[in-house]
């Protein structure tokens, strides 16, 4: 049997795969109530995590009406079904908050240059301002609650996670099957 990895651990995990997977899937909620998904660009820091968007896009205008979101990054394995046993994945839940301070924008582009090389060919952080003096637009994502799968502990390893208030750390871990009413 396989040793269960500790709450750090876990955290530590988590961290790396923000900060190693550059694409996710964003779902916010639209104005009637349905889920609305977008594949996008992820920038770890810790568990927290940046997105970029514009100001005409519909995520932007779903997130300022409801900052409930939630996204799934997974590292799944170069030889498919074969590899599945280090399949990794998250499915993050939390609250998205318009970056408005001039050094948080900052530091979000120095994330996103760090984990994504392709964009020191390109311009498109090159004039980034505060929301409301241009279409640029960072959101800051606040993790609330978690489901954290690693095949790497076991086949079909999952458990539950909730976060501090400041999204900065996991407050409590409970195993899938036993929160959801099943045995192991």
């Amino acid at each position: 049997m396989t040793t269960e990895p500790t709450l750090e651990q876990i955290q530590d995990s988590i961290s790396e795969l923000l900060r190693a997977e550059e694409i996710t899937t964003l779902a916010t909620i639209d104005a009637d109530g349905f889920p609305s998904a977008s594949t996008m660009h992820l920038a770890g820091d810790g568990l927290l995590a940046y997105i970029h968007t514009f100001q005409y896009n519909r995520k932007h205008t779903q997130m300022l009406n409801n900052p409930k979101v939630s996204y799934v990054v997974s590292d799944l394995p170069a030889d498919g079904y074969a590899g599945r046993g280090t399949t990794r994945s998250l499915q993050m839940q939390g609250l998205a908050t318009a970056v408005t301070d001039p050094d948080e924008i900052q530091h979000a582009v120095q994330l996103s240059f760090a984990q994504f090389p392709w964009l020191a060919d390109t311009s498109m952080y090159n004039n980034i301002k505060v929301p409301d003096q241009g279409q640029q637009v960072f959101y800051r994502i606040t993790p609330t609650r978690a489901l954290w799968s690693d095949h790497t502990v076991r086949m079909l390893w999952r458990v539950l996670l909730d976060f501090s208030e400041d999204g900065r750390e996991i407050t409590d871990v409970q195993d899938y099957k036993v929160a959801i009413g099943r045995k192991r």
